[in-house]
């Protein structure tokens, strides 16, 4: 071979070894999960307790892909609050620890991602009433919770391994503890403390998830920085019915990311937010972009407004904002009176009025239970099993009399119990669903908004 080709060879080995590191850096460099691992600012720990629950996440590669999923619409929020607060990033897995990230409800009353109880929701501002549940909603459960850690944090001395102690049995029982210890003249920080076992094994899970992502980044599935979804605000009451029929999806799809709003509506006062995947959030964006502007009055122009959000929303150039307001410069003003085209549209009106009247009753389903028998199988983990049935593994723990110590084992029977919405008896029986109770939503039925 002469000189020549082998010299070409090596060039293309190299160009394909660089290329690929390349492609890999940019995939790093836009996962989230790696972010965090090479972010970490808790102090670094060793205790059997942490290898203990490492080895047992490990186990779990089935529930990685599920997490993931799960995450993918709150964890970009959650990492950015987290870097605006300057904490720990590592706290954006406190949620896989809490609920799985499954917006849930637990036996005792905590609720979302974040299990907030009622009277940490109140204390931190998240509204609780018969429209909405905010400990459901990403951006208020998000804010409440991080404050909440970050006042435990200065509460227990800016000791992370305390504040996230109290943050799953509460901030009495750690100073209790951390009062005994003093008496006995015992060590203070967290391993020597004796807590409830869940906190005693809390904290190591979060910190086996820490060395987790740090160790094995793969293990779950990359999810960008990029967000796939946007917080709207709509500004004003709305139901989700009438926004589900602007937006031509089910009311259901927007439920999945918004299930605080309990009474398909927003309450009167507010909040009026909606969390959206990027393409809905920019469609509703424009609907509401109109719903705004009058043919008399304009548009006026809002904070996060500019020239080139207003052309992309109106589906025109900033060149033609430009002229048909005589504008010399690209700089708006909070208030300043624009004319768009397509000014001259109404939009209806975005509460249905029908849909809230006092003679028309949301009955929740009849619910009934079944009880089955499962067979554990050699790859089987509680955890594995909870996910397969959608239940939770303390429900399970409950229903077949397990401790928080015992290991299930190849061909131990489960008893697991199921519910599910009755089927109706006959045609004749109420239909509950309230989309079904109300004639089809339509944008000629209704009246123009009042600007």
């Amino acid at each position: 071979m002469s000189q020549q080709w082998r010299l070409k060879i090596i060039v293309f080995v190299l160009s394909v070894f660089f290329l690929n590191t390349h492609v890999s850096a940019a995939t790093n460099k836009t996962n989230l999960w790696l972010t965090i691992a090479n972010n970490q600012q808790l102090p670094y720990q060793k205790h059997p307790l942490i290898d203990e629950k490492l080895k047992w996440y490990l186990q779990q590669s089935f529930y990685a892909n599920a997490i993931s999923l799960r995450a993918k619409p709150y964890l970009p929020y959650i990492v950015a609050e987290l870097k605006k607060r300057k904490m720990p990033l590592e706290l954006a897995l406190l949620p896989i620890v809490e609920s799985e990230f499954k917006m849930t409800t637990s036996h005792r009353g905590a609720a979302g991602i974040w299990q907030l109880m009622p009277v940490i929701a109140e204390y931190y501002n998240v509204p609780i009433n018969e429209y909405y549940d905010g400990r459901f909603d990403l951006m208020l459960s998000t804010q409440a919770a991080l404050s909440y850690l970050q006042d435990l944090y200065l509460a227990f001395n800016k000791d992370w391994l305390l504040a996230i102690a109290a943050y799953n049995s509460g901030e009495g029982k750690v100073k209790q503890a951390l009062l005994h210890n003093k008496r006995n003249k015992r060590p203070t920080d967290f391993w020597h403390l004796t807590l409830p076992q869940e906190t005693s094994e809390y904290v190591p899970k979060l910190l086996a998830l820490d060395k987790l992502v740090k160790t094995k980044p793969q293990f779950f599935n990359a999810i960008e920085h990029k967000p796939t979804t946007r917080m709207i605000d709509i500004e004003q009451p709305f139901s989700m019915l009438v926004i589900a029929e602007l937006l031509k999806v089910p009311n259901t799809e927007l439920l999945k990311l918004n299930s605080a709003y309990i009474a398909d509506k927003s309450a009167p006062t507010g909040p009026f937010h909606l969390l959206l995947p990027n393409e809905l959030a920019t469609t509703l964006e424009q609907i509401l972009l109109f719903s705004r502007v009058g043919l008399e009055k304009g548009y006026r122009v809002k904070k996060g407004d500019s020239l080139y959000r207003l052309a992309k929303l109106t589906n025109t150039s900033i060149a033609k904002l430009k002229s048909l307001n005589r504008l010399t410069s690209d700089k708006l003003l909070l208030g300043q009176k624009l004319i768009l085209p397509a000014s001259s549209k109404t939009m209806p009106n975005l509460v249905r009025e029908y849909a809230i009247s006092r003679y028309i009753k949301r009955v929740k389903p009849e619910v009934e239970t079944l009880e089955v028998n499962y067979v554990v199988k050699p790859s089987d983990s509680l955890w594995h099993v909870a996910t397969l049935f959608d239940v939770t593994v303390n429900q399970l723990r409950e229903w077949n009399a397990l401790k928080h110590t015992n290991i299930i084992k190849p061909g131990q029977t489960l008893n697991i119990k199921i519910t599910q919405s009755k089927k109706p008896s006959s045609q004749n029986e109420l239909i509950t669903d309230i989309a079904l109770q109300i004639p089809y939503f339509s944008l000629t039925n209704t009246a123009p908004l009042n600007n």
